[in-house]
């Protein structure tokens, strides 16, 4: 953690209070709800910028696929439509969302994909219109499907990304 952020985490914007003039049992239960209000702002903040850091990982990627053949086995360029789709994507998910892993597929898609253990894995391959395709193995369980990604991430991705993060596959 830099110095700014252990200085803003101990006693600046997002640390809770510490010193109180409240007594009593409300007072303490108020002490309390602003720590945990503190702590989801300062997670929130803190992924906020790694979020960021996907969104340039998808700007590094497409432009590493931005001339047919970027694998030296025929793939097509990126999709410049399937990259404003991965962007609004990615904005779309939740702040708490561990940061997934951002790719381009041979067919010119961009893959978004988050691994927990080689047999909890979740991947998203959005197109240019908006269509998902998604797969997930979870343990000996496996889903796929196709879903449409109009205003917000269809119920069926995120109850996926859910199942990832929540399962025996979550990575404490």
């Amino acid at each position: 953690m830099s110095t700014l952020a252990s200085a803003l985490k101990s006693g600046g914007l997002l640390a809770p209070m510490t010193v109180s003039r409240g007594v009593g049992p409300d007072a303490d239960t108020v002490k309390q709800r602003i720590g945990r209000v503190c702590d989801h702002m300062w997670e929130s903040v803190t992924l906020r910028r790694v979020t960021e850091a996907a969104w340039l990982e998808l700007a590094d990627v497409a432009n590493e696929a931005a001339n047919s053949n970027w694998d030296g086995y025929g793939a097509k360029s990126v999709d410049p439509s399937a990259c404003r789709q991965a962007e609004r994507f990615l904005a779309a998910l939740s702040t708490t969302t561990p940061v997934p892993n951002v790719s381009v597929d041979p067919d010119g898609e961009v893959s978004i994909s988050w691994n927990n253990e080689p047999d909890w894995v979740f991947s998203v391959s959005i197109g240019a219109t908006g269509r998902l395709s998604y797969a997930g193995l979870f343990g000996t369980s496996k889903v796929h499907g196709t879903e449409w990604f109009i205003t917000e991430i269809p119920q069926a991705v995120l109850g996926c990304i859910t199942r990832l993060f929540t399962s025996r596959g979550a990575v404490a």
